[in-house]
């Protein structure tokens, strides 16, 4: 007995201390139990984005690199979406996803229907007492009707799914083709975040679904790769279908190649899972060798149709507003123009969300030209401020003369000679990138031993500017690495001295305790601090020459930099003198009062 109850004892006393250890910790149980269930739901579901090996068109003998090109061509499309992508689930894909959930659990419950028919059939062969057989064949018979009312729960569900997504779809594609769709405001409390019961949520029938796009096996060189008999029987038939859910792909890309000489032409499909259906297709032509541009514009192109966002309208403002109606937009290419044929002003546009190139022109002005990702919501304001052009000719010339060529926009060019030092350049108002180069002294020299770069500031760029500049064509290259050996060469000195210069100053120092204590030799003291002193003078000289070198490089290095042109006040104030002195002579020539004198007779006769 006394055992017992000192078992009971102890037992009691365990249970106070895990009691009181659990009061402790129930409220931190309690708080990430609620952290577990709000996580369960607010975190987002992943769509995964595959791609096959393309395929040509053409049934011919390729080469190796042709081969090689279709199966690097969807593997750079792909790579184009490695980033964080998100797509908006339509209604259309969300019904064929739980058309395919019951879909799969029928075919299960029709193969244990068919498991339990067939255990009922055998009974009659195994089971020879006629009571026992009858017992048994009820019960089998009631595992059968359960089975055939569970699938009789699932068509039925079918057909319940069917109606309830009607009107989604039905919104989704009114949206779709620009119509206005108000929903109607739903009384209740709304939270800024997904509730984990649905009893705690409002009525959810237009929620937004979005999901990460992510690559099939998290990598942009894996292809999905098929069996034979399936991609005989086509994308869409249930041997595919069933390959592609087992691998876990919501969407495919495919592709086919036709080639002519250098060229081919690409045609993509963007297949959605299940149900096979084609989201978006591309075609693109380029050159085989030259497989990058192909890739960027086909994965441009399907973007739009990956993210499946909703349209977005664009509002383009557009300055000076008097050449507003003028102006041409093109979007990745499109031209849309403000004035329809009517001659109404409409400067708005639906277009899918998404990354887009547009493109703003207005005849006497600059372009402008931008990329964006027009996502997130579905009205954008685009202000464009353009620019007249600019165009006239501005003087340059060396600050020290030397014959050679100055070189602008790649095609305009103007010699400068003794009896020509000034150069007339081409500007627009913007900032000019320019060479000036001179002959090769010999064969043997660098390509960039005779050239000089040089640069236009903006503000400087105006017709009639007189400028020089101090470009001096060498090979900077040769310089850099000349400046560079001697700097090291002065610091190796240098690091080299210190050693000596170290020393002798101890030895000088302790000697010169030594001898203070009357223990020290005075020539043995004179001579240390001769040596001492000489050893710091030339550590001190190779500093100092460390230093001048170490500036030298870097300015050898700051003159790799295009030399700024600069405004020559004293010309342009001579040439101002110049033509105003110029036009007082034609006003005071002779010619000049002959027609002075023509018009007064002509006024003089007028007034008879």
């Amino acid at each position: 007995m006394k055992s017992k109850k000192n078992q009971l004892s102890v037992f009691s006393f365990q249970f106070s201390i895990k009691s009181i250890f659990m009061k402790k910790n129930i409220k931190k149980l309690l708080f990430s139990f609620v952290i577990s269930l709000f996580l369960l739901k607010v975190h987002a579901d992943n769509w995964t984005l595959g791609v096959m090996e393309f395929s040509f068109k053409q049934t011919q003998k390729r080469a190796a690199s042709s081969v090689q090109a279709a199966q690097v061509l969807p593997q750079l499309i792909i790579e184009q979406f490695s980033n964080d992508n998100i797509r908006t689930i339509p209604q259309k894909e969300s019904l064929d996803r739980k058309l395919k959930e019951l879909q799969t659990a029928r075919l299960s419950l029709f193969l244990q229907l068919s498991k339990e028919y067939k255990t009922r059939d055998s009974l009659v062969l195994t089971t020879i007492k006629p009571k026992k057989l009858e017992k048994d064949i009820k019960t089998q018979m009631k595992k059968i009707r359960d089975i055939e009312i569970q699938i009789d729960e699932n068509l039925e569900k079918v057909k319940k799914t069917i109606d309830e997504f009607a009107p989604k779809i039905a919104r989704d594609e009114a949206i779709a083709q620009g119509k206005n769709v108000d929903d109607e405001k739903k009384k209740g409390i709304g939270f800024p975040f997904l509730l984990p019961f649905s009893f705690f949520r409002e009525d959810e029938e237009n929620k937004i679904i979005t999901e990460n796009v992510v690559l099939y096996k998290n990598d942009s060189t894996a292809l999905f790769k098929p069996s034979e008999k399936s991609l005989e029987a086509g994308f869409t038939s249930w041997d595919f279908e069933q390959e592609i859910t087992a691998a876990k792909i919501n969407g495919l890309i495919t592709g086919e190649i036709t080639c002519y000489g250098d060229y081919c032409s690409v045609s993509t499909n963007l297949r959605v899972y299940p149900g096979g259906q084609v989201l978006g297709s591309v075609t693109e032509v380029g050159l085989l060798s030259d497989l990058m541009p192909l890739a960027n514009s086909i994965a441009r192109n399907l973007d739009a149709k990956i993210a499946n966002a909703l349209p977005v309208l664009l509002e383009f403002e557009i300055e000076p507003k008097e050449f507003a109606p003028d102006a041409k937009i093109m979007i990745d290419g499109i031209v849309f123009s403000i004035r329809d044929s009517d001659g109404r002003i409409d400067n708005k546009t639906v277009e899918d969300a998404g990354i887009h190139h547009v493109t703003i022109e207005i005849p006497g002005f600059e372009s402008l030209s931008f990329t964006y990702s027009f996502s997130g919501d579905n009205r954008f304001l685009i202000h464009a401020n353009l620019v007249p052009k600019v165009s006239g000719i501005a003087g340059i010339r060396l600050k020290k003369y030397r014959d050679g060529l100055f070189h602008t926009y790649g095609l305009n060019q103007s010699p400068v000679t003794i009896d020509k030092p000034w150069a007339n350049l081409e500007v627009n108002g913007k900032s000019v990138l320019g060479v000036f180069t001179v002959p090769k002294a010999s064969e043997d020299d660098s390509n960039s031993s005779n050239i000089a770069f040089f640069r236009i500031p903006e503000d400087s760029a105006f017709d009639g500017a007189m400028l020089f500049v101090n470009a001096k064509p060498f090979d900077r290259q040769a310089n850099i690495d000349k400046r560079r050996r001697w700097m090291y060469t002065a610091y190796t000195a240098l690091i080299c001295s210190l050693p000596f210069t170290f020393y002798y100053m101890g030895e000088f120092r302790t000697e010169n305790t030594a001898y203070a204590q009357g223990r020290g030799d005075l020539s043995h003291l004179k001579d240390l601090q001769t040596r001492s002193n000489v050893c710091l003078g030339i550590t001190a000289a190779l500093g100092a020459w460390t230093v001048v070198e170490l500036v030298r490089y870097l300015w050898a290095a700051d003159r790799v930099l295009p030399a700024k042109a600069k405004l020559d006040k004293k010309a342009m104030k001579e040439n101002i003198v110049f033509e105003q002195a110029e036009t007082e002579v034609k006003e005071d020539s002779p010619e000049a009062e002959a027609k002075d004198e023509s018009k007064t007779e002509e006024k003089s006769e007028k007034n008879l």
